[in-house]
């Protein structure tokens, strides 16, 4: 268990009046402290543990976790703008929906959570005959492994990596399913491999660029209200200039701010959020096509079957015979 710093009280029976709820079948600890508490549920599997935890804080903050090692972290934060400093690398800045791994022997941690009330983060520590799978196939990852092994404390990349739909949808399914024993813990290795493979793809070694603008936390709060609405309201989709104005936000901000949180531009987003909503409809629903492709957003079917093949490399109709 992650322990910290400050005084804090710990314990494992959580107030049924308590705002949160722990992850089905995990083992939860609350923790209590001056600046307010957390819900930390954590899940044990042979190949890897996992640490999601829920931040209300009464006030400003300033951290400092006790983090022991060694280490095979990827840290992604799913809710809220944190900005760790951390004795062994430096300052590190992560936005809402950003992730990096991280090797040490250990770490020496602060991490500051202002403004918003409500953090979250997920933790996942890797046994290194788990990685060792995937590192053939990734450079970067051979790399990171290579200065694990010399006892080093690395990044496996300088710019931290952005969640995309697919990836979104993969964490939710894995933090909340019901199975239970032996069938919860491969379900969890296979949904973690997926977001795994996506996360390396993405992995792109370099520096932030220097064209980033500030963003305060009033603006990161309307670009998040504007992927939330992306999400929801997807059949029906706003232009840029129209969505900056539904969250309140003038569209350079929006455009420039969504694509220095997220990783892409709000077109990219939008496309990939409607091609995971559709490859869901089509694999776990019997909605006929004409119907997921309005539910998409898109005026007739085949705009929404050349979309399709166009990012899957084949057409709904063959995702819906092989159901």
């Amino acid at each position: 268990m992650i322990r910290f710093k400050e005084p804090v009280s710990y314990t494992s029976k959580i107030p049924s009046s308590y705002h949160h709820q722990p992850l089905p079948g995990s083992h939860p600890v609350l923790a209590e402290a001056a600046w307010g508490s957390i819900l930390l549920s954590e899940i044990k599997t042979p190949w890897f543990t996992l640490w999601h935890q829920q931040y209300t804080l009464e006030k400003n903050a300033v951290l400092k976790p006790a983090i022991g090692g060694p280490l095979l972290d990827m840290h992604i934060v799913l809710r809220g703008h944190i900005r760790y400093q951390v004795e062994e690398i430096g300052p590190l800045k992560f936005a809402e929906g950003q992730l990096n791994m991280c090797c040490a022997p250990s770490l020496h941690v602060q991490a500051g959570m202002e403004e918003v009330k409500e953090h979250i983060t997920l933790t996942f520590r890797f046994s290194r005959t788990y990685l060792d799978v995937y590192a053939p196939y990734f450079t970067a990852l051979q790399q990171f492994l290579e200065k694990a092994d010399n006892g080093e404390t690395s990044l496996l990349s300088n710019v931290n990596t952005s969640l995309t739909p697919e990836m979104i949808t993969i964490i939710r399914d894995l933090l909340y399913n019901e199975y239970v024993g032996e069938v919860k813990e491969l379900y969890l290795r296979n949904k973690v491999s997926e977001l795994l493979l996506l996360a390396f793809t993405r992995i792109a070694p370099g520096t932030a660029g220097a064209t980033e603008i500030r963003l305060h936390q009033y603006d990161i709060d309307k670009i998040r209200e504007a992927r939330e609405y992306l999400l929801a309201n997807m059949e029906h989709p706003l232009t840029v200039i129209e969505l900056s104005h539904k969250v309140g936000i003038n569209d350079f901000k929006l455009k420039k701010g969504f694509k220095q949180l997220y990783g892409v531009t709000i077109f990219d987003f939008l496309l990939e959020a409607r091609m995971e909503k559709a490859r869901t409809l089509l694999t776990e629903t019997d909605t006929p096509i004409h119907e997921i492709a309005f539910a998409t957003g898109y005026k007739n079917v085949s705009s929404f079957t050349a979309a399709f093949k166009k990012r899957m490399g084949f057409p709904p109709s063959a995702m819906k015979r092989g159901k």
